[in-house]
């Protein structure tokens, strides 16, 4: 478990505000986060605590515990003893350790970082040396007189021992000149500045460097009373030396925040590792995203052949220098042709297109409308946005209308954000109604179709062409590495300036090899097979239908549906390690899922079917489930 203190230079500087935004931006990537008010004073039961406030802030995430209130707005010390009860660091440290586990713990102090908790004058310093926090964040007004309270709070904190820096928060519209001499002034005397809000911001500026300096906060280490300084001063070393004695027997900080990042993976039992698979014969592999079985189609193994005879194994430069050939441009005409757009682009993974598109594409100021569940690729590319990302409850449209709603009035850029077909979950939204939702409210609507591609629509275009509202979707995300049976990604645009934009200004595209011309030939070979196959859909999905509910009804959780990917909720971690265990060594491969991968608590087994799955790999696998269940 990690923890933060979130102090300020003074009250009334926006402590609940960055704590919101950390909660958020933390539960974003699948963390379980508590936001801890330690002392509320001036707390009435009619008006929303801090606790509450943060969470709201939060967007819901997380949960909100409040240590210790007291009703008059005073400095804690004194606040406690006008309403007759004891405070103090002890106490204050006792009720937090006492709190249950959770993977980020923010806590937030009153007042500033000097501010007294009890009698004995000990600080909020004094607090987050006492649970050694990984990192003290220190919320400064962004305006005249913000150089001067940074260096006395960050002193305070540099006394301690604490690993802390400076939140820049414009709580009001600061000038130019003003901003960029607080830059300056924090960079001359050696204050970090961690962060930088804008006024009206949810979230941080380059919320992605940010979360690298929390995550790599080191424990603070403190030495004993006895304990004697193991490094050298410098005055004690000749110029032009290195002092390397200091490193002898002690590992860089570096791999020891690997390691220990490591062992709390190993206690929560959601450490990942590599396996090498084998293909053998009678194997049924219900883990990959081959949906339609093509990986090993003879006519896409022929195409590759061609290719690489006619082009060679690697594009060997960037898509902008010499690695855009022929068949990159003819598969981007045929997937184009395919799902009705005019422009289009390729990228070397999903994960690419999806942070490109979503970090580049929304702005500071817009706001983004996204579904709970959308995949960590798009969230990591709205974080990196800096536009204000607002998430409703998975598949709930009714929560995206009034979303919309309350937006509509401000003028602002509005971007929607799903997938068709969850990649997690299998299941998917109203698609038809959304695009009713566009036509009244006028966002800009992102689609993934990773997981729909070949299952579902016409030609086995998809979601979006089944529901026939194509022209409606601004950008379309698909892949090359599932139903296509190759690898990359592609992004699909209504206009030309938007594909423009993103050559001119998406690193993952302008800086990244492009993938092999044999990678896009094969592509192009599988889409023909697909539309070829794309008659069958109806059988796919009767089996897909067929096997949740022979899941249901051995007993298992698995949900009405009839897409390729069906989820088996279980327990815990444990047993989706488990039981995915146990199918192994019965010669079938299913993936187990774990947190942050989905949310905490609803760990399980993935199946990803095939066109190819039949009645008699049914029986199989509810037989090889049903044995590892009565061993338990």
């Amino acid at each position: 478990m990690r923890a933060i203190l979130v102090t300020g230079s003074d009250t009334g500087v926006g402590k609940t505000q960055v704590t919101a935004a950390l909660a958020r931006l933390l539960a974003a990537g699948g963390a379980r986060v508590q936001m801890v008010k330690v002392v509320e004073t001036g707390a009435t039961a009619e008006e929303e605590g801090d606790a509450a406030r943060a969470q709201r802030l939060a967007g819901g995430v997380g949960e909100g515990f409040t240590l210790a209130s007291f009703p008059v707005p005073l400095a804690p010390a004194s606040a406690a003893a006008l309403a007759g009860q004891k405070l103090s660091l002890e106490i204050l440290v006792d009720r937090a350790r006492a709190l249950p586990r959770c993977d980020w713990r923010i806590f937030e102090g009153a007042g500033g970082i000097a501010t007294p908790i009890d009698d004995r004058a000990r600080d909020w310093a004094d607090f987050a040396a006492a649970l050694e926090v990984d990192a003290v964040v220190i919320v400064v007004p962004d305006r005249l007189g913000a150089i001067n309270q940074a260096r006395l709070a960050w002193a305070r904190a540099a006394a301690a021992k604490l690993q802390a820096g400076v939140w820049l928060n414009a709580t009001v519209a600061v000038g130019r000149d003003v901003a960029d001499s607080n830059r300056a002034g924090l960079r001359a005397a050696g204050v970090p500045l961690w962060a930088e809000q804008a006024c009206g911001a949810a979230l941080p500026e380059k919320p992605e460097e940010l979360l690298g300096r929390l995550n790599a906060a080191p424990n603070v280490e403190r030495p004993t009373p006895n304990a004697q300084l193991s490094t050298s001063r410098s005055n004690d070393l000749e110029p032009g030396t290195l002092n390397l004695e200091r490193a002898v027997g002690q590992d860089p900080g570096w791999l020891e925040r690997c390691r220990r990042t490591l062992a709390e993976r190993d206690e929560k039992k959601l450490r990942r590792t590599l396996r090498v698979t084998v293909r053998r014969g009678g194997d049924l592999n219900l883990a990959d995203n081959d949906y339609l079985d093509l990986a090993r189609d003879p006519a896409l193994a022929a195409a590759v052949a061609a290719a690489v005879a006619e082009h060679g194994t690697s594009a060997s430069a960037s898509p902008l220098i010499t690695g855009w050939r022929k068949p990159h441009a003819q598969l981007v005409e045929a997937l184009c042709a395919w799902h009705g757009f005019p422009c289009g682009l390729l990228w070397s993974s999903g994960y690419a297109a999806n942070s490109a598109v979503l970090g580049g594409l929304p702005a500071r100021g817009d706001l983004v409308l996204a579904d709970r569940l959308i995949h960590h690729s798009m969230v990591a590319g709205l974080l990196r946005s800096g536009a204000r990302l607002q998430r409703y409850e998975h598949l709930n449209l009714e929560q995206l209308e009034e979303q919309l709603a309350r937006a509509q009035p401000s003028g602002r850029t509005v971007f929607v954000v799903t997938e068709s077909v969850f990649s997690m979950d299998g299941d998917y939204p109203d698609l038809a109604r959304m695009a009713e939702l566009k036509r009244r409210h006028g966002f800009c609507w992102i689609v993934d179709e990773a997981h729909a591609l070949g299952w579902y629509g016409p030609e086995g275009a998809g979601l979006v062409r089944a529901a026939g509202v194509e022209s409606a979707v601004d950008v379309l995300v698909g892949t090359l590495g599932k139903t296509l049976a190759a690898g990359g990604a592609y992004t699909l645009f209504r206009e030309e300036a938007v594909r423009d934009y993103f050559v001119n200004t998406a690193g993952e595209f302008i800086y990244s090899t492009g993938f092999p011309p044999a990678n896009a030939a094969v592509a192009l070979a599988a889409l023909g097979r697909l539309r070829a196959l794309a008659g069958q859909q109806a059988e796919w999905q009767e089996r897909s239908r067929e096997f949740r509910a022979a899941l249901q009804a051995a007993g298992w959780s698995a949900p009405a549906g009839e897409s390729p990917v069906v989820p088996v909720r279980l327990e815990d971690e444990d047993a989706a390690l488990a039981l995915a265990g146990a199918l192994r060594e019965a010669g079938i491969y299913a993936a187990a899922v774990r947190p942050p991968t989905v949310p905490a608590g609803t760990s399980r087994l993935r199946f990803s079917l095939k066109r190819t799955f039949t009645r008699a790999d049914l029986e199989r696998v509810l037989a090889a489930m049903a044995a590892w269940r009565a061993r338990r």
